[in-house]
């Protein structure tokens, strides 16, 4: 349908996770935005604490940062495989 037919107005929560139209942003693009936003961030400080905590040097935390980093990858390409069954 395109965008310049005249529509009722919809509310916040219709236009948030209960969309019905391609434009509008649904619940999964809501966990979408939340991993890219918080993984670097979150990846980077569980590389600190595993150094703070002695597990491993100084030297060892961007290698550790790269292993989590493709780990995330991983679990979350291997998660959507398994979801839309593709």
């Amino acid at each position: 349908m395109p965008n310049d037919i005249p529509t009722e107005e919809k509310d916040q929560k219709k236009r948030g996770m209960f969309a019905s139209r391609n434009e509008d942003p649904t619940f999964k693009s809501y966990l979408s935005s939340l991993l890219y936003v918080l993984s670097v961030p979150t990846l980077i400080l569980l590389a600190f604490v595993g150094y703070w905590r002695g597990l491993y040097s100084y030297d060892a935390v961007i290698p550790v940062f790269g292993g989590l980093l493709v780990a995330l990858l991983v679990v979350t390409f291997g998660l959507m495989h398994v979801l839309t069954g593709r």
